[in-house]
């Protein structure tokens, strides 16, 4: 049986890097729930269903084969199809950082008052950064891809005010407790610089070029 054309490969592979976010974000949104609620069911589907995000990643990576043996890509196909293998491997973390949340709940560990919003918010910020990939390496818009990096910013701000809290005098639940949460909050951080790094693979297929030189370009085409 013949290969599909290669521009329909190109298609499945957006749609599949597309699905893929969806799938982290989702489960990071649960995961989320189910540790602010203490929901150890809903934890455990979490974990669970992250077999379908690997199973994502493994048809993304059988397509780009598929690409590569039968159509010989080369110039901005070529960057499509490597860009996607590498993307598919940061989409698969985000998924696997979301299930390092879900076990936290296995712990039995209740988040404090202190910075349950503080959680609520780094989890709403990074869900909305992974959806707005998803929309990135399905249209291949770069404009929307460089603008995750300002969106990122707010997860950075989060982020380094948890730690403030954390790490302040007053705070009332010992170290122990301040280790467990700085971890927690990392997860959130690394979530969402592992969806901005995909939308950089995407800003490097479409251009050929890396994210700063985009913004560049961009930057004088808007002061024209």
């Amino acid at each position: 049986m013949p290969a599909p054309p290669l521009d329909q490969q190109l298609d499945e592979l957006a749609e599949l890097l597309g699905r893929m976010c969806s799938a982290a974000a989702g489960a990071l949104h649960r995961a989320t729930a189910a540790l602010l609620e203490s929901r150890e069911r809903l934890a455990a589907q979490v974990i669970a269903d992250d077999a379908a995000v690997d199973a994502l990643r493994a048809r993304v990576e059988d397509v780009a084969a598929d690409a590569l043996l039968f159509h010989s890509p080369v110039a901005g196909d070529l960057r499509t199809v490597v860009s996607a293998i590498r993307a598919a491997g940061d989409v698969e973390r985000m998924g696997d950082l979301a299930v390092h949340v879900a076990k936290v709940v296995g712990l039995g560990r209740r988040v404090p008052d202190e910075v349950r919003d503080d959680i609520a918010e780094m989890s709403r910020v990074a869900v909305e950064l992974a959806l707005k990939t998803a929309e990135v390496v399905r249209s291949r818009n770069v404009v929307m891809a460089v603008e995750l990096d300002s969106d990122d910013d707010a997860m950075d701000a989060l982020h380094e005010h948890m730690f403030e809290v954390l790490m302040a005098p007053s705070w009332p639940y010992g170290v122990p407790a301040a280790v467990d949460l700085t971890l927690l909050a990392r997860y959130y951080e690394r979530f969402a610089d592992h969806a901005v790094t995909v939308a950089h693979e995407t800003v490097y297929a479409v251009t050929g070029t890396v994210e700063n030189e985009v913004v560049a370009i961009l930057d004088r085409s808007n002061a024209q």
